[in-house]
């Protein structure tokens, strides 16, 4: 057995490329079955985040010669494998085990430090075990893996929790614009992306409104000194906003261009967290419309220090020992059956 993987990400794809390949909760459980469904792979892990989509499989090593990951990938959700295949990187094992050590513990990120990722690398591992995608080898890399993410993040902070956030980027974009303080925000969408937003927004005495949508259910958490409104009433208070920023999961637009052009008054600062995005493209094109994305809040300088990327190539070199002694032993109990 061994782990293949393959991926794009920030570095190899622009904003236009990745949501091709963003994939909701049940669409991610369709592909990873239809990995499951080849005959020669035993697990399979998706991780999709803003900066990227990859791809994990363990696979008998004597039935996969010349299966091409990506290119799976690609006919799996409907797109042209010519055109998609040279945004992405197959690694072997090896490097597949030092890579991902990296992207969990936020170092390979646009972000540098970016503090959700280890979280969605775990979800992503539970997500595949609860539907049973997981097997052994899938479950010890990633096991290990985010173990050693979380020695590097406590060994080597690179910065604050929510300096590492996108929300925090969204912040400083707007800051470096135009004063904060008195204006009028709306935030669309009420996850931990929306819920940081907005709290960050109203610390720098911004009066913000956040979006709820109908029919959701359970408890909400709405941060203390924002207003709410109704999700299909957003542009009613997106009118009289000086600054929008929208932070949803949802595969579709959240604002369109020809509604927005219907508005009496727009936004100055439009600032969209999500991918696939939220705002339709267009509307960063019309007059006094200043639009970023995700792509738009990365960090100048996202290099660690030399002592740094040596203090964490030891925490993954040590993690990697560990994980290779428990793949000999594997082999060996496998062998000797």
């Amino acid at each position: 057995m061994k782990i293949l993987m393959t991926g794009l990400d920030y570095k190899s794809s622009e904003l236009s490329v990745r949501e091709k390949f963003a994939v909701t909760k049940e669409k991610a459980k369709n592909v990873m079955k239809a990995y499951m469904d080849l005959p020669f792979v035993e697990g399979c892990v998706i991780i999709f985040t803003c900066n990227r989509t990859e791809v994990y499989i363990s696979v008998s090593i004597e039935d996969c010669d010349q299966f091409n990951i990506a290119e799976f990938l690609c006919r799996t959700l409907d797109l042209e494998a010519d055109e998609y295949i040279p945004h992405f990187t197959e690694r072997d094992e090896r490097e597949t085990f030092f890579h991902l050590c990296r992207v969990a513990a936020g170092i390979d990120s646009q972000i540098l430090g970016d503090d959700q990722i280890i979280t969605q690398v775990r979800e992503s591992l539970e997500s595949s075990r609860e539907n049973g995608f997981t097997d052994g080898y899938t479950e010890k890399i990633f096991g290990t893996a985010i173990k050693a993410a979380k020695e590097i993040k406590t060994n080597m902070t690179v910065r604050s929790t929510r300096a590492a956030s996108a929300p925090y980027k969204a912040v400083e974009k707007i800051k470096s614009l135009a004063p904060i303080t008195g204006k009028k925000a709306v935030v669309i969408g009420n996850g931990q992306m929306g819920r940081l937003t907005a709290e960050l927004l109203l610390s720098e005495s911004a009066h913000v409104t956040i979006t709820l949508r109908e029919y959701k259910k359970g408890v909400i958490q709405i941060p203390d000194g924002a207003n709410t409104i109704g999700y299909s009433k957003k542009y009613d208070v997106i009118e009289t906003a000086n600054i929008v920023v929208s932070a949803t999961t949802s595969p579709h637009y959240t604002l369109h261009y020809d509604d927005f052009i219907k508005l009496k008054n727009m936004p100055e600062i439009v600032i969209d967290l999500s991918v696939p995005r939220d705002v339709e493209p267009k509307i960063g094109e019309l007059p006094g419309v200043n639009l970023f994305t995700i792509d738009d809040l990365g960090d100048e300088d996202s290099s660690l220090s030399e002592e740094k990327i040596i203090l964490a190539e030891q925490i993954i070199k040590k993690n990697m020992q560990d994980y290779y002694k428990w793949r000999k032993y594997k082999e060996s109990m496998r062998w000797s059956k």
